[in-house]
């Protein structure tokens, strides 16, 4: 297959690298700079090295025909990455982002090729221009927002240690990983520990737990199955900083748009503890940009 993965970050990297040991890739970076460092050097993962082409995203149209599009990059870089890709597109388009706030624009336009999302499960860490490190083995699970496409290529991309699996309903799919992130993310960054201590001390369980339960109900979900599912997730990754944490600790821009956000903005009754986590975030992302001034 002809595949277009746009975005050059840990999980883009990790999707061009593993479908380019047996398909036809070409990734679309942001700067020239990693697209050309990434031609010369090839993609490192583990002890590969996989050669896929790659363009900077001011050469949209030398990207040619594809049979599907696959996009990686952040929720707040989405927008003008459609903008653009939609009039090229012309194939099917796959999202893989945290949180769900491309489901709400995506529904509001008519396509004539198949929509669909994902939901990335793997651990990925970014560790320079061309190299990903692999940190934690799972899956890719897609299902259709429009058409019916996306068991059929799940069918095409799916290899044994790089699984792709289908799931009949986006809304509960997307659902479910949204609310993992609105418990972990935001509170382990607030707290700067390791995604484990959130069930070792009490005080962080019971926080854990009440935004668990209004993200449940916003999304209209099963409290139960999701709060297990939570625990579940925050037991296998233990050891883990989280991706808020990181981007945190690093300066760079959060996802609490797409992830607490988008819970405040479907809750239908107030959500306090999610209310909380999105102010401090954001006032712990201004206050990361200035002290690395």
């Amino acid at each position: 297959m002809k595949i277009n993965v746009i975005g050059g970050g840990a999980i883009g990297l990790l999707t061009a690298a593993k479908l380019g040991r047996f398909h036809e890739v070409r990734l679309l970076t942001r700067t020239r700079e990693q697209s050309e460092k990434i031609a010369v050097k090839g993609l490192h993962i583990g002890d590969e090295v996989i050669a896929v082409e790659t363009l900077p995203s001011t050469d949209w149209q030398a990207l040619g025909k594809a049979d599907v599009w696959i996009v990686c990059v952040k929720q707040y870089n989405l927008p003008p990455i459609w903008e653009k890709l939609k009039l090229h597109a012309k194939a099917a388009v796959v999202f893989l982002q945290n949180g769900m706030n491309h489901t709400d624009f995506l529904q509001e336009e008519d396509f004539d090729y198949p929509i669909i999302v994902g939901s990335v499960e793997h651990g990925a860490l970014r560790i320079d221009s061309h190299t990903v490190e692999h940190t934690g083995e799972a899956a890719i699970r897609l299902a259709d927002l429009t058409d019916n496409y996306a068991e059929v290529l799940v069918n095409q991309l799916h290899k044994s240690d790089f699984p792709f699996l289908f799931e009949q309903d986006w809304h509960v799919m997307l659902g479910t990983k949204l609310i993992a992130n609105a418990v972990i993310n935001p509170l382990t960054a607030i707290y700067r520990v390791e995604n484990g201590e959130l069930l070792e001390h009490p005080a962080f369980e019971k926080i854990a737990e009440a935004l668990c339960k209004e993200a449940a109900d916003a999304l209209g979900l099963e409290e139960e199955q999701q709060w297990a599912n939570v625990r579940r997730i925050i037991y296998a990754t233990k050891a883990n900083l989280s991706s808020m944490h990181r981007d945190i600790q690093a300066g760079r821009m959060t996802e609490i748009e797409s992830i607490s956000g988008y819970v405040r903005n479907h809750a239908k009754q107030a959500v306090p503890y999610t209310d909380f986590v999105y102010y401090s975030i954001l006032g712990l992302t201004k206050q990361q940009e200035r002290t690395n001034q």
